[in-house]
């Protein structure tokens, strides 16, 4: 009897994902939940919900356990970018249908035990702008936007964001959107027993289990501010040690980490981009340390809506991820050249699919003359990761956005959990 090698292991699990991403959807006929609500989250399941609203990104885990976070609910207007829909409709801001979509799926309803603002930026957390209600009597009032809107009607344990807990750190001028953020969990952390603790990158669990911690389940911080994990250890590296630049650019110093269940891992790291110049005017490389820190993941909720300053060829390469999710708000989303970074078989071998929240009219043309269209998800809505089986299978779902039945549009998968593996034997060779 042959005795089956850990590398032998390894070109089988990738050969049956190759062929499983080979273009795989359950169509009507094939799959009873297309065109029933979504069945929701169960014990032992891992759920990542990409919230649509057409005002900025939106990010709702419950995790094995029933543990829930919140990351990013934003809220920004328009301007200078084609419109997307506001969707379900106009009558609600975007943190009030956040929190109603997180109230539909969440097992214990309105508390969530985790909220996390990824950078300060009005389409991740919101701001003060016209016809936004303004807080009273609150001490330092605020403006009832994104997430400050959506703690409205969620309880929220444990907070983090890109400052706390002096916002001096790398620069001391807050923006609008870190202002109201800031003034938000001052007032909840007195009234509302919210706990913020300052983000750590290369620690390991920061972020944890709170009901049952016996599931093979570790969330790994990676980056804040421009400080990256190295891989080792729990050691970081600075890559912005001298950056006094007032009105910092926040989507490098974005929050990122990732997430392993079994067999199956995840990253997501907010606005992550190469918008901040070194001294000879070259990117510092910030999101591509942070992808060769996160390593070969299964699925990546790609950087910055897939803008064309993200997603570059050296993070690409790094987590080689089989399926990217990616959030939209406006009509140049997602970026065709980073689009074509993303599922380039130049960057690394091996069939994978993009699954855009919702593309507009504009984009879908472009998209219809690329090379990789077929490799594009078209169908539209909210996305929603689902991850089973002890890890080892995940599936994607579309959800309706066009009102709040959840129903479910397409579905995707099962594909089975590879990427714990490939990152062991990557590193293994490195």
């Amino acid at each position: 009897m042959k005795t089956s090698t850990r590398r032998d292991f390894l070109k089988t699990s990738l050969g049956v994902s190759g062929l499983l991403f080979g273009g795989f959807r359950c169509h009507a006929g094939q799959s009873f939940e297309i065109g029933r609500p979504y069945s929701g989250w169960q014990t032992g399941e891992l759920d990542i919900h990409v919230i649509y609203t057409g005002r900025g990104e939106s990010l709702f885990h419950i995790f094995p356990d029933g543990t829930s976070m919140l990351i990013d609910a934003g809220d920004h207007e328009l301007r200078g970018h084609g419109p997307m829909p506001n969707l379900p409709d106009t009558s609600r801001r975007a943190g009030e249908w956040v929190a109603r979509y997180i109230q539909r799926v969440n097992p214990a309803e309105s508390h969530v035990d985790y909220v996390m603002l990824s950078h300060f930026h009005p389409d991740h957390g919101g701001k003060e702008g016209p016809g936004v209600e303004m807080t009273t009597g609150r001490g330092e009032d605020y403006a009832l936007s994104g997430l400050a809107q959506a703690g409205e009607f969620l309880q929220f344990d444990y907070g983090f964001d890109r400052g706390y807990p002096d916002y001096a750190f790398p620069t001391p001028d807050l923006n609008p959107t870190g202002e109201n953020f800031r003034k938000f969990t001052s007032w909840a952390m007195k009234e509302k027993g919210l706990k913020m603790e300052k983000f750590e990158p290369g620690v390991l669990d920061q972020i944890r289990l709170q009901k049952d911690p016996s599931y093979d389940f570790h969330i790994r911080n990676l980056s804040a501010n421009g400080v990256v994990w190295t891989g080792k250890g729990t050691d970081t590296h600075n890559f912005l040690p001298d950056y006094k630049e007032k009105n910092a650019k926040e989507n490098p110093l974005s929050l990122s980490l990732t997430i392993q269940y079994g067999r199956f891992r995840y990253y997501t790291g907010g606005d992550l981009d190469t918008a901040i110049p070194d001294e000879t005017g070259k990117p510092v490389p910030i999101e591509a340390a942070a992808g060769l820190a996160a390593g070969r993941v299964d699925v990546c909720k790609a950087n910055h809506h897939v803008s064309n300053n993200a997603c570059t060829d050296e993070f690409v390469q790094a987590v080689q991820a089989r399926a990217y999710l990616s959030t939209v708000w406006v009509d140049g989303q997602p970026g065709m050249e980073a689009s074509a970074r993303l599922l380039s078989r130049e960057n690394y071998p091996g069939k994978r699919r993009f699954f855009p929240q919702l593309i507009s009219e504009k984009r879908l043309a472009a998209i219809a003359e690329a090379p990789w269209r077929g490799e594009v998800a078209t169908d539209g809505g909210h996305v929603v990761l689902k991850v089973f089986d002890s890890g080892r299978q995940y599936k994607i779902y579309y959800l309706t956005a066009e009102d709040e039945s959840m129903t479910v549009k397409a579905l995707y998968g099962p594909y089975p959990s590879t990427g714990a593996i490939r990152d062991a034997a990557y590193r293994e060779n490195v």
